[in-house]
C-alpha cells in the first residue's frame, strides 16, 4: 500500500463528506456535547492507523524510540509495522473476527479524523484489508484533523479505546502509558482522565505513580524509552511487581507499613533500587513467581526482610557488595551497542545485555535472597516452637545414621551430644509443666 499524504487524505475525506452519500448515522459525545454524525464508506487506502492505539502503545513507542522516528512521521513502513502489531496482539481472536467480518461484514462503524487517522476501529480496518476483494471501512468522519484538535480527538479516542472495552482488548501496560500521555503531554486533569476512562480519580493517580515508577526503573537499567523492557522475555508483563512496590512505598510514606524501625528517605531509595534489580531479574526468582514479595510486600504482620532492621541491613549490604558492581561489568546500553553492532535494533541489543546481566547477577540475587529468607523464617518462627520442632524432627528423620559415613565423620559426635542436651532440657521442662498441671 502507498500511504497518501495528509493533504491528499483530507481532500479525499472532505469529498466523501460533501457527497452526502451517507449509509447511516452515529451519535458521539464530542467537544462537550452529544452530536450526531453521518457514517460513510471509505476506501482503506485513504486511511492510516492510529499509532497511539491502546492495544499497541508500548510496542509502538519502543519502536519509535528504537528507530528515532518523529512523532508525526507516517509512511509505508510504519503502516505495516502497526498492522503487524495489531495482528500479533491476539492472533487467535483476530482469526475469529476476520471470519466473522467476512461472513457478516462490519457491524459497528468506526471513527476517523478528517485527515484519515482511525480513532476507533484500527483492528477492524486491519482485518478488512485482509479480505478479498477488500472491503471499504464504514466510519464517522470527524470535521477536524487529528493534530489540529488533538486534545479533543484524544478525549474521544480514550472514551472508545479505554472506557468501553479495556478489560477485553488492552494490555496491562497500556493504561499507564495512556494516563501519562493524557495528563503529562496533553494537560488533562486527573478528574478529566478518570471520567474518560470510566474509572476513579484514585485509580488514575495510582496509575500515574506506577508509570513514574516504571520510567524510573527503565532509567535504572539504562533503557529509558524502551517500554517493551517492562515485559518478561515470555511476553508477560512485569506490572504486578511494580504495583506491589508502589503499594509498599505508599505505605512507608504514609506511616502505615508494618515496619517497626525508623526508616528514612535513604532506606526508601535503597528499597526501590534493590527491588528494581529483582524486577529486572524477573518473576521466576525461586520456585514460586511471587517470592520477591518477601522483600517488602508480605502482608502478614512483619513477615518481610524490610520489616526486620537487622535482616534488611545485611540483605542491603550484601546486595551493594555483590550485585551493584555487576552493572559496571555489562556496561551501559550505548557502550554495549557499540561493542556489539550486529544487533538489528537497540531493543535486541538491550535484551541481549539483560540476558548477560541476569547470567552474572542471578546467583548473587538468589543467594542473598535465600540467606535473608532463612533468617526471616527463623526470626518469625522464634515464638512458634512447635513449627521449629516439626522442622527439626523432619530434618533429623532424613539423617541416615546407619551409614558408615555417619560414624566416620568425627564432627557428628559433638553435634549429636549438643542435640541430645537440648532435647533433654526440653523434656525436663515439659515434665515439670505436667507435674504443676
Amino acid at each position: 500500500m502507498t500511504v497518501l499524504s495528509s493533504e491528499a487524505r483530507v481532500e479525499k475525506l472532505r469529498a466523501i463528506r460533501a457527497s452526502g452519500e451517507a449509509i447511516g448515522s452515529e451519535k458521539l459525545f464530542y467537544k462537550g456535547e452529544p452530536q450526531r454524525f453521518d457514517v460513510f464508506k471509505i476506501d482503506l487506502d485513504h486511511l492510516v492507523y492510529n499509532r497511539h492505539n491502546g492495544r499497541i502503545e508500548s510496542e509502538m513507542l519502543t519502536w519509535q524510540f528504537d528507530h528515532v522516528v518523529d512523532e508525526h512521521a507516517y509512511d509505508e513502513v510504519i503502516h505495516k509495522r502497526i498492522a503487524d502489531y495489531l495482528w500479533n496482539t491476539n492472533e487467535e481472536r483476530n482469526r475469529h473476527t476476520l471470519k466473522d467480518l467476512t461472513a457478516k461484514q462490519q457491524q459497528r462503524p468506526g471513527i476517523v479524523s478528517l485527515d484519515g487517522v482511525i480513532i476507533d476501529g484500527n483492528r477492524r480496518a486491519m482485518l478488512l484489508g485482509k479480505i478479498s476483494p477488500r472491503r471499504q471501512f464504514e466510519a464517522v468522519i470527524l470535521p477536524d484533523e487529528y493534530h489540529d484538535d488533538e486534545k479533543e480527538i484524544v478525549r474521544l479516542e480514550t472514551q472508545y479505546q479505554i472506557g468501553e472495552d479495556s478489560k477485553l482488548d488492552y494490555g496491562p501496560l497500556e493504561k499507564y502509558l495512556k494516563v501519562k500521555r493524557l495528563v503529562r503531554h496533553l494537560g488533562y486533569t486527573v478528574i478529566d482522565v478518570a471520567d474518560m476512562m470510566a474509572t476513579t480519580k484514585g485509580d488514575v493517580e495510582k496509575w500515574l505513580a506506577i508509570m513514574d515508577l516504571m520510567d524510573d526503573y527503565l532509567e535504572h537499567i539504562g533503557c529509558s524509552g524502551l517500554y517493551t523492557m517492562l515485559k518478561e522475555p515470555s511476553g508477560s508483563s512485569k506490572e504486578g511487581m511494580f504495583v506491589d512496590l508502589h503499594l509498599d512505598i505508599k505505605r512507608l510514606e504514609g506511616g502505615n507499613a508494618p515496619v517497626p524501625w525508623p526508616t528514612g528517605p535513604i532506606d526508601e531509595i535503597d528499597l526501590r533500587t534493590i527491588q528494581f534489580d529483582y524486577i529486572r531479574y524477573g518473576s521466576g526468582l525461586l520456585d514460586a513467581g511471587k517470592d520477591y514479595r518477601r522483600i517488602s510486600h508480605e502482608g502478614r504482620g512483619e513477615r518481610s526482610f524490610f520489616a526486620k532492621e537487622g535482616i534488611w541491613t545485611k540483605f542491603r549490604d550484601d546486595h551493594r557488595s555483590n550485585v551493584d558492581p555487576l552493572d559496571g561489568d555489562v556496561g551501559d546500553l550505548a557502550a554495549f551497542v557499540a561493542a556489539n553492532p550486529h544487533f538489528p535494533s537497540m531493543s535486541d541489543a538491550a535484551m541481549a545485555r539483560e540476558s548477560e546481566w541476569k547470567a552474572k547477577a542471578g546467583g548473587q540475587l538468589k543467594g542473598n535472597f535465600t540467606k535473608a529468607d532463612r533468617d526471616l523464617q527463623l526470626e518469625v518462627d522464634a515464638n512458634e516452637p512447635r513449627k521449629l520442632l516439626e522442622r527439626a524432627f523432619a530434618a533429623l528423620n532424613k539423617v541416615d545414621y546407619t551409614a558408615d559415613g555417619f560414624s566416620r565423620d568425627k564432627a557428628n559426635g559433638p553435634l549429636v551430644k549438643d542435640i541430645n542436651t537440648i532435647v533433654y532440657e526440653m523434656k525436663k521442662r515439659l515434665e515439670r509443666a505436667e507435674r504443676k498441671a
